[in-house]
């Protein structure tokens, strides 16, 4: 075959928690690197936060040089926006089943793209560090495993001129009505920019303000919306992506935490094997991605999909035609290239927020 899916690390279980770091020996060309999270609970379990948040940082580095610097959830976020496709995310929280997430690293625009892609032959000490903690989800974890796995080039030659490197920029708590200034990096062409804007209770175009980028103080501004112009002109019209959850009777609210964090919809599955009446469900509330359920006494077994926009609590802004190269925004020639992100008039409980970037690297 042209393509070949290789190991990287072989599936283990790291232990409660900690930082696993993992040689990168394969020397053919990576389209894509897969991290396989996998929990599994001991009795049926009630979520504290979406399963990836086990993944608080995944840094691909060549020494001091960090080539991608995410957590989980940004970076499922990052590959939903760059390939217009959510990573799976398969979660059960009935006794002695799993959940499972996979968080892609794409180095190309596509899967096998010939121009970018990943050459380790050109790096002295690449390495993948991994940082869990395999509670952060739930308290009920018995087990876990890591699994990573890469797409290799195998039979088909390439000479790419560069891969996609993303790194989280900067991470701040915003004010309703303030002002955030962040000073942009000039060094190389952007894909990409994602805006995290995290609250407990509302959704995140409604956390965000106005998003401002200009150049050189004002002399040119080549971006100006607000979180819901956003939302609306850029995250929806890439359609809804759904999740699916599974779990045991919880008469009382079973809290369940996911993906979609705007416009979230919940339908439950009816089927003869699992619930004997739609009514066996009763929906309690949809906050952000919290998802709170409760069943009839009846209800064995409950199986649901959810639904929406913005993973994650993250807004993407696409630099250009994702497509083009020759298309995405090139700082050359700019003096200074500043970001101003303004809270909204109410940023909610909780709030949090990060600048993350997608760049082309020669």
């Amino acid at each position: 075959m042209n393509y070949r899916e290789v190991e990287i690390y072989a599936p283990k279980d790291l232990g409660p928690s900690g930082t696993e770091v993992i040689d990168i020996k394969v020397k053919d060309c990576l389209s894509a690197i897969e991290l396989i999270w996998q929990t599994t609970v001991v009795t049926a379990a009630v979520m504290t936060a979406p399963h990836v948040a086990c993944i608080s940082r995944i840094e691909l580095v060549d020494g001091s040089d960090v080539l991608f610097g995410l957590s989980g959830e940004e970076a499922q976020a990052l590959a939903f926006y760059s390939s217009g496709r959510m990573p799976l995310n398969l979660i059960s929280v009935k006794a002695a089943e799993y959940m499972k997430s996979v968080i892609p690293i794409y180095f190309g625009r596509k899967l096998f793209d010939r121009q970018l892609a990943l050459d380790p032959k050109r790096f002295a000490n690449l390495q993948l560090k991994i940082t869990w903690n395999e509670a952060a989800a739930n308290g009920s974890v018995a087990a876990n495993q890591l699994t990573v796995r890469g797409w290799a080039f195998d039979k088909r030659p390439v000479s790419p001129i560069g891969f996609l490197t993303a790194k989280e920029l900067k991470e701040y708590t915003p004010a309703a009505s303030s002002y955030e200034y962040t000073k942009l990096p000039l060094d190389y062409p952007y894909r990409l920019l994602m805006i995290r804007s995290k609250s407990t209770t509302i959704e995140p175009n409604a956390a965000l303000g106005q998003v401002k980028l200009d150049e050189d103080n004002d002399k040119r501004i080549s971006l100006d919306m607000t979180g819901d112009e956003i939302l609306q002109k850029i995250v929806a019209p890439l359609g809804e992506f759904e999740e699916r959850f599974l779990g045991a009777d919880a008469v009382t609210a079973t809290d369940l935490y996911g993906a979609p964090t705007a416009d979230v919809h919940a339908k439950a599955e009816v089927d003869a094997d699992i619930i004997a009446a739609a009514d066996d469900y009763s929906q309690s509330t949809i906050t952000n991605n919290k998802y709170s359920w409760s069943t009839a006494v009846n209800c064995l077994y409950y199986a649901f999909r959810v639904s929406g926009f913005a993973p994650h609590s993250c807004l993407g802004i696409p630099m250009g035609d994702l497509a083009e190269i020759e298309d995405w925004y090139d700082p050359k020639g700019i003096g200074d290239l500043r970001l101003t992100t303004q809270g909204a008039a109410s940023v909610g409980t909780s709030p949090k927020a990060q600048i993350v970037i997608q760049q082309l690297r020669s």
